[in-house]
């Protein structure tokens, strides 16, 4: 599922082109509506277990769902991010970023800090379901995904890192 939010780029030229190679792909074309409200129509649209969530300018390293969904099957997860790359607008790396591995780790870091890069994470649709859980707006704009990680938390989420590099921010 590809949401073009409004945008006024070459995006949906581009979306279109692997539209054309890729029956599967979902396009969702309209007016900027924002990011809550584009992350909640991307999860109630799609039909698969787990929701893979990214933005336009990530890119997911071919092993990383692979690795994801073994992990969260393993250890019955409901949500797993993993360790990352930023990198500049020429794709070379900044930085390395590694994340807090295992339910524990992650529960901890959720005191001052985010546990997981919101673009690297699989969530299982049937938990967010199940517990009638949403994207919100917060009173911060920018920590959208810190409120869900707390929201999930709070319901019993089980969540961890896979503990190696699956994306590049």
């Amino acid at each position: 599922i590809i949401i073009n939010d409004g945008s006024i780029d070459k995006s949906l030229e581009i979306i279109y082109k692997y539209q054309k190679k890729d029956k599967r792909i979902v396009l969702i074309n309209r007016k900027n509506k924002g990011l809550i409200t584009s992350l909640n129509e991307g999860v109630e649209k799609s039909s698969g277990s787990y929701i893979a969530r990214m933005d336009a300018d990530d890119i997911s390293l071919a092993h990383r769902f692979e690795r994801q969904i073994k992990l969260m099957e393993l250890e019955n997860l409901d949500i797993c991010g993993g360790h990352f790359l930023s990198i500049n607008n020429f794709g070379e790396p900044i930085s390395l970023n590694l994340t807090p591995i295992g339910h524990d780790l992650c529960t901890l870091s959720l005191i001052s800090k985010v546990p997981f890069a919101h673009p690297s994470v699989m969530i299982r649709k049937s938990f967010l379901e199940k517990n009638k859980i949403k994207y919100v707006q917060s009173l911060n704009n920018k920590a959208e995904d810190f409120d869900l990680w707390i929201r999930l938390h709070e319901k019993g989420a089980k969540f961890s890192n896979v503990n190696e590099i699956i994306f590049k921010y």
